[in-house]
């Protein structure tokens, strides 16, 4: 079965879009990949995907909480295999111990606890100084999963949901093999606990109970070559302690430069206008509300940059990919729902994925792919047909 939908993008508030443009999508049935639990591991985030500099396709899939994580390569998305897997070179789980303890603590105060999920893969080019090759992956984290006894979640020390995300940056030298831990990058303005629970002996602070920000994190990333900077597109879930309830996800964007050297430098988010503020605990202003696990790429025969998020409000009953467009990373069209009927696309994490091996994964043609998966499923890919009509 073939689904075939037309998307009108209109301007989003502030937005520089100047006029209507219309992108015809042909999405294919699902075909399995070789990200699965046969390889052993339990995909649970936006797939994070990148080409080197001989435009080989690399994937690092799963988190350290359930199976294993796999680093997978391939020319393309339908011919990806497992080469290994990877060990972290530091420790996660309960407070005290994970992440180093002390030695990198959440930028707020509370001990580093939890697990990782990587889900923003970059590959340093060949022609850098220092550390040319270099893996780099952003991950996701959460105090409510993994951390044992020390685990906790708005409301208590205990094991769940609503938790509170941060995003960290881990390195790879040996392709993927092994990997260290740099510290948080990009944590919420809010600190990430409540008044109702304080972590760690901490006496004061935290939000008050009500309407609550659970952080930043379910993201990934998106290098712009002519700037030399590496974006970071996140997700925070806005979350009402009082009928424990969803309030609204919003998508936000951060970057760094990457330098000669092949080092990444400090992340700055966007907030009313400009990079301007520091990736821990900065004030941030949203760049799309009504989606949730963002990825971004660009289409070029629509000349415009996409991308896609899950509508939270249809996971379950019906399709919740959804697509919006932008010309400048900063300023996005109001979200578009692609299709009203595909059983297989009610997921909330998809990926975006060129096939042309000469080009970067998240630049795409007239056709790409689409990598789909669920909570610790298996990844599935669908090829996607588009037209432009402006």
């Amino acid at each position: 079965m073939q689904v075939t939908v037309n998307l009108r993008f209109k301007k989003f508030d502030g937005g520089r879009i100047g006029h209507m443009s219309k992108l015809q999508w042909e999405i294919g049935i699902a075909v399995d990949t070789e990200i699965n639990e046969v390889n052993g591991v339990h995909p649970d985030c936006v797939p994070a995907l990148c080409r080197d500099g001989e435009g080989s396709l690399w994937a690092v899939a799963g988190h350290s909480g359930y199976g294993k994580f796999g680093v997978f390569k391939g020319r393309n998305a339908d011919d990806i295999k497992k080469l290994y897997d990877a060990e972290l070179l530091f420790p996660t789980g309960p407070a005290g111990t994970a992440f180093g303890g002390q030695k990198h603590p959440y930028p707020d105060g509370p001990l580093p606890r939890g697990e990782v999920w990587a889900t923003g893969l970059w590959i340093v080019p060949e022609n850098a100084t220092k550390y040319p090759g270099r893996f780099y992956a952003l991950v996701h984290n959460e105090t409510g999963w993994g951390s044992g006894s020390t685990g906790y979640t708005a409301y208590a020390q205990e094991e769940g949901e609503p938790d509170f995300r941060h995003i960290g940056l881990m390195s790879s030298d040996d392709r993927g093999k092994t990997w260290d831990f740099h510290g948080w990058v990009i944590t919420a303005a809010e600190p990430c606990y409540t008044e109702l629970y304080r972590p760690d002996g901490i006496s004061t602070g935290g939000q008050k109970a009500g309407i609550i920000n659970l952080g930043a994190g379910d993201l990934s990333v998106f290098f712009n070559y002519d700037e030399k900077m590496l974006y970071c597109f996140y997700s925070m879930v806005w979350y009402n302690m009082d009928d424990r309830s969803v309030v609204s996800d919003k998508i936000y964007v951060a970057r760094a430069k990457m330098q000669k050297t092949g080092e990444l430098g400090e992340f700055e988010k966007y907030h009313q206008g400009s990079f301007c503020t520091p990736g821990n605990g900065g004030a941030e202003t949203a760049v799309m509300t009504g989606g949730a696990e963002p990825c971004v790429a660009y289409h070029k025969p629509l000349g415009r940059y996409l991308m896609t998020t899950y509508n939270r409000a249809y996971w379950g009953k019906g399709p919740t990919l959804q697509v919006c467009c932008s010309d400048n990373l900063t300023d996005w069209t109001e979200p578009v729902r692609i299709v009203e009927t595909h059983s297989e696309l009610s997921m909330p994490y998809y990926a975006l994925c060129g096939c042309e091996p000469s080009q970067p994964h998240n630049f795409l043609g007239e056709e790409f792919d689409l990598l789909v998966c669920s909570n610790n499923t298996d990844i599935s890919r669908h090829k996607v047909k588009t037209r432009c009509d402006e």
